[in-house]
């Protein structure tokens, strides 16, 4: 009995994780440091080139990361988590620069959704981590914005446009 008790104990134990502290690897061969971002927006976007939206969010994610590059990066996590996705990691990099034009952050391809999820996506599913909700991610597109401080302040359906006014006055606002 006291086992079981002490075990239930240490499962509800939370511990609350920075997204300074997280990193993963890129497409370049190098990695993502989240702590080379403090004192900047992070906007974090799960993508997948072979998804019907991702010629207009890819171009406007671009057109947002070079409006705001002082004070926000955005960050693509490429995914098959909804079968969108097909691709190596050079042919999502490939696609995504020499078709898009992206120059802002390509992590490496990973899972976005479930046990699965890379640690980010798993930050961002995790109010027991990221200390504001449960994020989970349901569709390519969606998008999360960390603030400058790194806290989790808003999530974005993937309908959203990059350069919509709900994306601009969040970005203004946080």
């Amino acid at each position: 009995m006291i086992k079981i008790f002490f075990s239930s104990l240490l499962l509800s134990y939370v511990f609350v994780v920075s997204i300074y502290s997280l990193s993963v690897a890129d497409m370049s061969n190098g990695s993502i440091e989240f702590n080379d971002y403090r004192n900047k927006k992070i906007l974090i976007v799960n993508t997948a080139t072979g998804d019907s939206m991702a010629n207009q969010q890819l171009v406007q994610l671009q057109q947002l990361f070079q409006q705001h590059q002082d004070s926000l990066v955005v960050i693509a996590f490429p995914s098959n988590s909804f079968g969108n996705e097909p691709g190596t990691n050079a042919e999502v990099k490939a696609k995504m620069q020499n078709v898009y034009g992206v120059t802002f952050p390509i992590a490496t391809k990973s899972w976005v959704k479930g046990d699965s999820a890379n640690i980010v996506y798993q930050w961002l599913g995790s109010k027991l981590q990221n200390e504001v909700m449960d994020a989970k991610t349901k569709r390519d597109y969606q998008k999360y914005l960390v603030d400058k401080t790194g806290k989790l302040v808003a999530k974005f359906d993937s309908i959203i446009s990059p350069l919509s006014a709900t994306m601009q006055n969040a970005i203004a606002n946080y």
